[in-house]
């Protein structure tokens, strides 16, 4: 009886076996009866990985984002191949690290730029139609003037050709270094994405006393009553750093340690001289920080002066982790609540990254490309951020005035002057 059953159940099964197909075929379905939803339309686009967005995959751990960047990185020949806007969509992907989306070159990000923003960056700003208050004849002089100055910031379509030109795992080692500062700061970058999301009050966290009468007229008294709590009755000590620490009304930093550029496309090194002089009271060359910052004639990428701050300096002890920024989505106040955070509670340095424009620092006698400086103070009843101006504009130029040394920059001209920058981002 056994064999008999178990003899059917063969031939059943060979008969099976014999009516399917040794081939993809075999695998698609058959129409049915009743129209099903189909699932179809929706995987071709993830087949296809776009280079606008973030990598499929959110990172989780350190061993994602050394796969992502990896596997996501072109091979020599294609990348050599390949037109400036494919080149610049391969230099500046981005990543989704837990919560927050980096870029390479970029920084950290509100909204993933598109393949047409991204190609955008390789065009270098216009610097007449930047300075509304020169007549078109001086703006005309100034521009061969401006071509003999180059300040030194690393632009956009400079930092994309020199990352491509790396054989490929050169240039994997550079991306991985970029986003171990990027891995190690995610949390700071969610902080700051929070800040600007939400409504920030002015520069000056004194007027929020009249907030809590109204949400909470009589259960103020009770907040410290265990009753009222749920089976947790604490949770608001955990999720905050205890209570947060007001930041006084002004604050200066590094008083003394300004420096000046040697060389036209050395304000990346001045800067990041001054920075670290300020924080071991030794004075190294600019030359010694040009080397280690990779900087070249073309200037010298924000990513290098973020990363050597990591590595060099104690101030990420003070202020966490040091990153790169985009402020593309900020407005004038998150920006200076930021500085004023930073230099006033953490009393570490801003990586500044401005546009060098007269519009923005009347003090120059000319408008300059891409430029570094240093945040270091702030006066909230001025509404000024402190910087030291590393750039003596006479010093390469017979004609320009004496720009180096201390300055209080208005901070809605600060930020604009950030804007003004194909990058958008400061180092902090």
């Amino acid at each position: 009886m056994l064999t008999a059953a178990r003899g059917a159940t063969l031939i059943l099964l060979g008969a099976l076996l014999a009516q399917a197909p040794l081939t993809a075929q075999a695998y698609q379905p058959r129409e049915p009866a009743t129209p099903l939803p189909t699932a179809p339309p929706s995987a071709p686009p993830t087949a296809t990985p776009t280079s606008t967005a973030p990598s499929d995959g959110v990172a989780r751990s350190w061993s994602d984002v050394v796969r992502q960047v990896t596997e996501s990185s072109p091979g020599d020949v294609q990348l050599r191949s390949a037109d400036t806007s494919a080149q610049a969509a391969s230099m500046l992907r981005c990543f989704k690290l837990d919560t927050e989306n980096y870029c390479l070159g970029l920084g950290f990000v509100s909204q993933v730029p598109t393949g047409a923003q991204r190609h955008a960056l390789m065009t270098e700003p216009t610097l007449r139609a930047a300075d509304e208050t020169g007549t078109e004849q001086d703006n005309t002089e100034q521009d061969s003037t401006e071509q003999d100055i180059s300040t030194g910031d690393l632009t956009p379509a400079a930092f994309v050709k020199e990352r491509a030109a790396l054989p490929k795992s050169q240039r994997v080692t550079a991306e991985l270094d970029e986003m171990q500062a990027a891995w190690n700061g995610r949390e700071k970058a969610r902080e700051l994405r929070e800040l600007a999301e939400t409504q920030t009050p002015p520069p000056n966290p004194e007027p929020t006393p009249e907030a809590p009468p109204a949400p909470t007229p009589t259960s103020t008294p009770t907040r410290t009553a265990p009753t009222l709590g749920p089976s947790t009755p604490v949770p608001s000590p955990p999720s905050t750093p205890v209570a947060p620490v007001v930041a006084p009304a002004s604050a200066y930093i590094m008083k003394g340690f300004q420096t000046s550029q040697e060389k036209g496309y050395w304000c990346g090194p001045a800067t990041f001289q001054s920075i670290d002089w300020a924080d071991d009271n030794q004075k190294d060359t600019q030359a010694s920080w040009a080397k280690d910052l990779g900087s070249t004639t073309s200037g010298t990428a924000i990513s290098a002066m973020v990363k050597q701050t990591n590595l060099k300096t104690a101030w990420p002890k003070s202020a966490g982790t040091y990153i790169v920024q985009n402020v593309a989505n900020w407005n004038t106040q998150t920006f200076f609540t930021v500085h004023q955070k930073h230099l006033g509670v953490y009393k570490a340095p801003v990586i500044e990254h401005v546009q060098l424009l007269k519009r923005y620092f009347p003090y120059l006698a000319f408008n300059h490309s891409g430029h570094y400086q240093v945040g270091r103070g702030y006066d909230k009843a001025k509404g000024t951020i402190a910087i030291f101006e590393v750039f003596n504009e006479r010093r390469f130029n017979s004609r320009g005035n004496v720009t180096d040394g201390p300055k209080n920059i208005p901070a809605s001209a600060l930020f604009n002057a950030t804007l003004a920058n194909s990058f958008k981002n400061i180092g902090l």
